[in-house]
């Protein structure tokens, strides 16, 4: 934004105009080369003379004492400006040090002394935080008004521009970028305060805001401030009094060059803010140039500003809102600006985070790459990556909703993700993937929809596996087995062997009518106890099928025994082959069901034998093979695991299934 050297020659005639203007109020074009940064001073301040106004004040200089005020005393000097001289000094009464400001010697003048009593009237009214505290307005013996103030130490922000490194520490801004927003969010609050009250500072520049050592922001110099209100009192100049050029020409406002008081407004301190912004950005006042008048041509056109790339556009835009030449185009007022400020800090924090995200998202990437390519990877670091780039995506979210790179980034590693799932059949984890997906997506809904009817379609066959395992599971209902055999084969031994005993000693004649009778009685018992005891013996189809096996043998024997009776055959030999008959009908069902059984099937066949040779001792091979058998079956069906499991109801398998 530098412009050269500006000449009568070169300028048009509203410009011709403009300085002349100029001229007749009293500016003298001047070299800027030493002092860019000078402040025009008002031209008239009231009506009220210097001396009036100093009289009022309270004395503060013994006359004995030049270096000692009743509260104060001088140590040494802090600094000098362009007209105003700041002195180290001690309150005794408090034991602290302040602050002594006065008009330098060389400086003094009726004008030079109503703005530093301004300034201090100014300031004492402005009780802010970001604004020097002022202890008392007084005079010394020659009588030069003294403004006693708070001590500050620390750095100019125009310092901070040319050094970031200078900041305070206390400051957490990690860039330059986010400390210059930082400091002049806390200039906009003193600000908005004062224009709470009335009053427009004018000369804000990166000089005049002063940095502590503990993060205090404080605006400095409310010298050519004014009142866009009446001040009954006389003591704050009146904006439309204003009738010349005021402020620092390298930052002014256009309407503050044409010296017309009625111009302005708050919008002047907003632009001014803007300007500085500017400063703190690129490292150079708004305008420059060779002399007084060139400066204040270049602002009253007031050019839009330009930056540099490095620059982000969206503080770059905020900047030129505030800095428009139309006071309509600017920011309503510092709080809309402020606020503005506040918003790109949100929204650089959420890039940063979306930054941060991005980094991560690429790490998910690879490494899922490298799973397709069946490179071995480490769930542990996936998901521990996975959920540092989540966080960070949905952080940038949660302060600026609208950040459309957290949202891209968060809907890519989501995907990423879920596609992985169903690769892999995981449906509850990709159904809640999908379902925090930034943007709906179709595809993806629909892999999932193929993907749980697929489940499902694989659980009922599951299921359906499962029921026919149990099915023909034989450890199902083992026990409940055992303890049927048991009591069904001590009840069948003990007749079988009363039997035996009572047909060897005459007790019992063995017919076959009542031969018959005793397995249709015996059938109709192992039916009974099946039936009262379906619950624990029908559990499963093998244990159900198993027991209608025996219960049909039963009935085949049953049958077999009437028709010996009916036909009136040799009972001793058709017992023997009744004997056959226990053994293939246990044959059968250990090829059908449990093979274990074809041992417990011997017996009735070998000992079938002896007893068609000795039919005098057929009882006594029936009951011997008999009692064989119910040992072997129970030796193979015994719950091992579980002793109790036949008195306790079932076994340990049949609990577990």
């Amino acid at each position: 934004m530098r412009i050269p050297m500006t000449d009568a020659a070169t300028l048009t005639s509203a410009e011709k105009t403009l300085t002349l203007q100029w001229k007749t109020m009293g500016l003298e074009d001047r070299d800027l080369e030493e002092a860019k940064t000078l402040t025009l001073r008002p031209n008239g301040l009231g009506a009220q003379t210097s001396a009036e106004l100093v009289d009022r004040l309270p004395r503060l200089l013994h006359e004995s004492d030049r270096d000692t005020l009743p509260e104060l005393r001088v140590k040494g000097l802090l600094g000098e400006g362009g007209m105003g001289r700041v002195e180290l000094a001690e309150q005794l009464s408090l034991g602290r040090d302040v602050a002594l400001k006065k008009v330098r010697e060389d400086a003094q003048s009726e004008h030079s002394t109503l703005v530093l009593l301004r300034e201090g009237w100014t300031t004492g009214l402005l009780e802010h935080p970001n604004i020097i505290p002022i202890y008392t307005l007084g005079r010394d013996d020659d009588d030069e008004p003294v403004i006693v103030m708070k001590k500050i130490e620390g750095t100019s922000w125009m310092e901070i521009i040319d050094d970031p490194d200078c900041a305070p520490g206390t400051f957490e801004a990690d860039d330059p970028v986010e400390l210059h927003v930082e400091i002049l969010i806390q200039v906009c609050n003193a600000i908005e305060f004062a224009h709470s009250r009335g009053i427009i500072h004018r000369d804000l520049k990166p000089e005049n805001i002063m940095l502590g050592e503990f993060g205090e922001v404080y605006v400095l110099d409310w010298g050519i401030a004014v009142s866009i209100d009446d001040d009954p009192t006389g003591r704050l100049v009146c904006a439309d009094d204003v009738d010349s050029p005021a402020g620092t020409p390298c930052y002014m406002a256009p309407e503050m060059t044409e010296g017309d008081g009625s111009a302005l407004g708050p919008h002047t301190d907003v632009f001014l803010l803007g300007a500085m912004l500017y400063e703190a950005l690129t490292g150079r006042p708004p305008y420059d140039g060779p002399t007084l008048f060139s400066v204040m041509l270049r602002a009253n056109k007031c050019p839009s500003p330009t930056f540099d790339d490095d620059v982000p556009e969206d503080l770059a835009a905020l900047c030129r809102r505030a800095m428009a030449r139309d006071p309509q185009e600017r920011f309503a007022d510092v709080r809309s600006l402020r606020s503005a400020l506040h918003d790109f800090r949100r929204r650089r924090e959420a890039s940063r985070l979306s930054d941060q995200g991005d980094a991560r998202l690429e790490e998910v990437l690879q490494l899922l790459t490298h799973e397709k390519e069946d490179k071995p990877i480490d769930d542990a670091t996936l998901y521990g990556v996975f959920g540092q780039c989540r966080f960070a995506y949905e952080q940038s979210l949660k302060i600026d909703p609208h950040h459309r790179g957290a949202q891209d980034g968060l809907q890519r590693v989501l995907e990423a993700m879920a596609d992985r799932a169903l690769r892999r059949n995981a449906f509850k984890a990709a159904s809640l993937l999908i379902s925090d997906f930034p943007a709906p997506n179709p595809e993806y809904q629909r892999r999932l929809e193929a993907l749980e009817d697929d489940l499902e379609s694989r659980q009922r066959e599951f299921e359906h596996l499962q029921k026919i395992r149990r099915d023909v599971d034989t450890e199902v209902g083992r026990s409940s087995r055992a303890y049927f055999i048991l009591v069904m084969g001590i009840l069948w031994t003990v007749l079988s062997f009363g039997l035996a005993i009572a047909t060897e000693k005459g007790v019992i004649e063995v017919t076959p009518k009542r031969m018959f009778f005793h397995i249709v009685g015996l059938t109709a018992l192992v039916g009974a106890v099946a039936y009262l005891g379906r619950e624990r013996f029908f559990t499963n189809e093998l244990n159900r099928r198993m027991i209608w096996c025996v219960i049909a043998a039963f009935g085949f024997i049953s049958a077999h025994r009437g028709i010996v009776w009916i036909r009136d055959i040799d009972y001793h030999s058709s017992f023997a082959f009744e004997m056959v008959t226990y053994s293939m009908a246990i044959f059968l069902l250990a090829i059908a069901f449990d093979r274990r059984l074809l041992i417990p099937a011997l017996p009735f066949l070998f000992l079938s034998y002896p007893a068609a040779i000795w039919p005098e001792k057929l009882y006594w091979f029936f009951s011997v093979a008999n009692t064989l058998t119910v040992i072997l079956i129970l030796w193979m069906w015994w719950p091992k695991d579980d002793p109790c499991a036949v008195t306790g109801g079932g076994s340990k398998s049949d609990s577990t299934r």
